[in-house]
């Protein structure tokens, strides 16, 4: 079977890293011929193909990209882009195209009429944004069950100037309702709302979690992988993790400051504090009872593996997610969790079973959740048992490919 995956980026955010997963563990599984398409390329993977050059074409396309959102034309022309997209399209001839994050300028939502006449599109939802006005959240905000914009749904991400919306849910559904697309949803609250939507009216959708290696994502032996680190073995260790630790409205950056500056009033011993990703933080020094440990983003899943084996609760403050691979991640690691009830949080983290669920935005009882989980081993160590449990069940790479190779197999232009 011959795939061609399409992502904003191949190793890179949330879409990218689930996208490459499955890519790989679909040539593992199944030996599928894979190529894989992204606006920005990370890797050095030869079956991965950027859409446009870097140089002029790429400087040229985001310039175009900023102009056309300015106006409300979302993602209404990439000129290199969508050639090189059809040309590889049609070059390769897939048998599947499994589309991922279709929002980011790079893909012109148009090229779904064009692909589906090459082959069935698969394409998975890593966040909202397929069926809202332009908003890959909206924050609580129904309007587009009524095909409308949001009231200020504009000035969320990806943004646009002159307010669209409304005609842009109107293209969206005109466009979805000539291609032939298969809707894929990680969390089941993404596909219940995706349910919800008329724009995918007519369009199967069905729910797929995202899964990880359990041969990599794995508890190791926490007193040697601290040693390893250079960090105490009766440490206590908080973690937190994102693509960029503050920008953005989604991963909790602005509230992770403020749960740790109360935190750190309260603590009566050091603290570790393990931060992952592209940050720089210089208020994190301030506070008396942290020590710091800033990583910047890792791409080594084996690193990864060690820094959550040798922490005790991994925090994650989030305001809008999908069904994060972090939460899923330090599961893998027997690492409870303290995560807001946002998304699909609450289908990873058990509240009172494999970790704390707290009510979104609540940040005093998020402090306190902490703090108890930090000191009460017993509680961490009944959690860290249920959170292998979980992942075991639940989110194996192994099931996740084989549901997309089954779907894949059912769709392809073949079949």
């Amino acid at each position: 079977m011959k795939i061609l995956f399409i992502n904003k980026y191949d190793i890179t955010g949330g879409a990218g890293v689930a996208a490459f997963r499955l890519n790989r563990a679909l040539e593992k599984n199944y030996n599928t011929d894979n190529l894989f398409l992204v606006g920005i390329k990370k890797s050095n993977y030869a079956n991965i193909i950027p859409t446009r050059n870097p140089g002029f074409q790429n400087l040229a396309e985001r310039g175009l990209n900023f102009i056309f959102n300015e106006i409300g034309m979302q993602y209404k022309f990439h000129p290199f882009s969508t050639k090189t997209i059809i040309k590889v399209t049609k070059s390769f001839s897939p048998d599947v195209i499994s589309l991922h994050n279709a929002h980011g300028g790079y893909f012109q939502t148009s090229l779904l009429i064009e692909l589906s006449k090459y082959a069935p599109i698969v394409w998975t939802l890593h966040d909202m944004w397929a069926f809202t006005a332009n908003a890959a959240h909206t924050f609580g905000d129904n309007s587009w069950k009524e095909m409308k914009s949001g009231r200020d749904e504009k000035k969320l991400f990806p943004q646009i100037g002159v307010n669209t919306g409304d005609w842009l849910l109107r293209e969206k559904k005109k466009i979805y309702s000539s291609s032939n697309i298969t809707i894929v949803s990680p969390s089941k609250w993404l596909f219940d709302l995706a349910c919800q939507s008329p724009v995918f009216e007519g369009k199967s959708i069905i729910q797929i979690p995202n899964g990880i290696d359990l041969d990599v994502f794995s508890q190791k032996d926490k007193i040697s992988v601290r040693n390893t680190l250079e960090i105490p073995s009766n440490a206590k260790i908080l973690i937190f993790s994102a693509e960029k630790v503050l920008s953005g409205n989604y991963k909790g950056g602005s509230d992770l400051i403020t749960i740790l500056k109360n935190l750190d009033s309260i603590l009566n011993q050091k603290v570790h504090l393990i931060i992952v990703g592209e940050s720089n933080i210089n208020i994190l020094y301030k506070f008396k009872n942290f020590v710091i440990h800033e990583l910047g983003y890792i791409y080594n899943e084996e690193d990864m593996t060690k820094y959550l084996s040798a922490a005790d609760v991994f925090i994650y403050p989030t305001k809008a997610d999908n069904l994060p691979n972090a939460l899923i991640e330090a599961s893998a690691c027997g690492v409870p969790s303290v995560t807001y009830d946002v998304g699909g949080c609450n289908e990873i983290v058990r509240d009172q079973y494999n970790g704390i669920v707290i009510p979104s935005g609540n940040n005093k009882m998020f402090v306190s959740a902490v703090k108890n989980l930090l000191e009460n081993n017993e509680l961490r160590n009944k959690y860290s048992l249920n959170t292998l449990k979980t992942v075991e069940e639940r989110f194996s790479i192994v099931d996740m490919a084989k549901k997309y190779y089954k779907l894949f197999e059912n769709l392809g232009k073949n079949a």
